[in-house]
């Protein structure tokens, strides 16, 4: 949790200092208050929190575990150092990701042609296509470093205390499934809201709220509560990793489920029938509910697929 705050609020001063910094900050105060630009940098930066919240959190429950204990000899000392680290290690990326973003868009800029000649697209689509290279980057960068960072600060400290190993149940599984499948929402709302901005530019405050606040939120709770309900009271020696790849699998199987539903509906739809559905609202709540339902799917996929020979007591 704290890894998670932490992040989140070094985000904020971030973005906060390069709006104010910039001597264009009349220019781009209007634009920046936009929902196409608000919504999913704050979306950016609440993704990043919870990967690297929920990162530390499985590095320092493996680490106790494996050393067979509930607790450290020295707790402050070990709290201190990890959150020195974690500051000195985003402080170092974003200083990173900032040159190498700006190295990469000088490269495009510079090859234009080569780089049309090689993705075949426009200079917008050339900007999205940067921006999604430089997110999953940004994401495997964020894992490692939060990883790196709980080990180092473990050296400081000494198992004490009982021999007892930490306490994971069910609802922690239940937990980490839901919030993995609410990371891979959020990044691919992102991923996905940037491609939607260059075909549609009607969507208003209320479209960019449901789609990255309000369905996050939706498709978070529905996951943690399905999972919570449907795995094994008893889960024995299954570990976070485990939980890690239900969530991965009730994300995709939800996905490919979806994406083939959608299919099948745009061919028996004519050109008349399909405009009126994605104007209607009655279309979007049945949409809606039917991804609620396919998540829910690769949920109960996902749970055999990983659990089938964890027995309910």
């Amino acid at each position: 949790m704290t890894a998670a705050f932490l992040h989140l609020a070094y985000g904020v001063l971030i973005q906060g200092y390069a709006l104010t910094a910039t001597p264009w900050l009349e220019q781009l105060r209007d634009r920046y208050l936009l929902p196409q630009f608000l919504m999913p940098m704050v979306v950016n930066m609440i993704s990043s929190s919870l990967i690297a919240g929920l990162t530390v959190w499985i590095a320092m429950h493996r680490w106790l575990a494996r050393h067979n204990t509930a607790a450290v000899d020295e707790p402050r000392k070990l709290y201190g150092t990890f959150i020195a680290l974690l500051l000195l290690f985003t402080l170092a990326a974003s200083a990173g990701s900032a040159i190498l973003q700006n190295k990469m868009m000088d490269y495009v800029l510079s090859h234009r042609m080569s780089v049309s000649a090689w993705l075949g697209a426009s200079g917008i689509h050339h900007m999205l296509a940067l921006s999604l290279l430089l997110k999953a980057l940004n994401i495997v960068v964020d894992i490692l470093g939060a990883w790196v960072v709980v080990r180092i600060a473990a050296w400081t400290v000494q198992p004490s205390g009982p021999a007892v190993r930490p306490v994971y149940v069910q609802r922690h599984a239940a937990w980490i499934a839901g919030l993995t499948v609410l990371a891979w929402q959020l990044n691919v709302s992102i991923a996905l809201g940037g491609y939607l901005q260059l075909q549609t530019l009607s969507a208003g405050w209320l479209q960019y709220v449901l789609g990255y606040l309000v369905l996050p939120a939706v498709v978070l709770a529905l996951s943690a509560l399905v999972c919570l309900k449907i795995l094994p009271r008893q889960i024995g020696t299954a570990g976070s990793g485990r939980a890690v790849a239900h969530g991965t699998i009730t994300f995709w199987v939800a996905q490919a489920l979806g994406i083939g539903l959608g299919v099948l509906a745009i061919r028996s739809m004519t050109w008349s029938q399909l405009g009126r559905a994605v104007e209607s609202n009655m279309a979007a709540a049945v949409t809606l509910l039917i991804y609620g339902a396919l998540l829910a799917l690769g949920c109960a996929i996902g749970r055999w697929a990983l659990y089938r020979n964890r027995v309910d007591e």
